[in-house]
């Protein structure tokens, strides 16, 4: 397996999985609405006055799945368009080390003791 073929594994699981999920919401979708249309049709359920109850049945039975298909679509789109941490234009990426020195940090507090005093 080649580098490229191993960094877009990730996101093509997440695609996977986001389309499964869109087909879980589609799914759920559909007998959602059969439940409601059933319900209205007995008399059990009016539609005037229970639309907070109806948006919360569908978003509590397929809503969810949805936001989260389109966030894990979206996770793979980024994983698929941005550089691995590892590398950078496929050179290795160097960590920037910063040293400091114990003189200069004694200085620094020299000068706010001295700046404190002086209040």
């Amino acid at each position: 397996m080649s580098k490229k073929t191993i960094r877009l594994l990730p996101s093509i699981i997440l695609y996977i999985i986001a389309v499964l999920l869109a087909a879980y919401t589609l799914w759920s979708y559909k007998h959602c609405a059969g439940i409601i249309a059933q319900a209205r049709e007995y008399g059990q359920l009016a539609a005037s006055g229970n639309e907070y109850d109806i948006a919360s049945f569908y978003m509590a039975n397929c809503g969810l799945y949805a936001v989260f298909a389109l966030l894990l679509a979206a996770a793979g789109i980024m994983l698929q368009r941005n550089p691995s941490p590892q590398t950078v234009s496929g050179n290795p990426v160097q960590e920037v080390k910063h040293e400091t020195n114990d003189d200069e940090l004694d200085e620094w507090f020299d000068e706010l003791e001295s700046i404190d005093n002086d209040k």
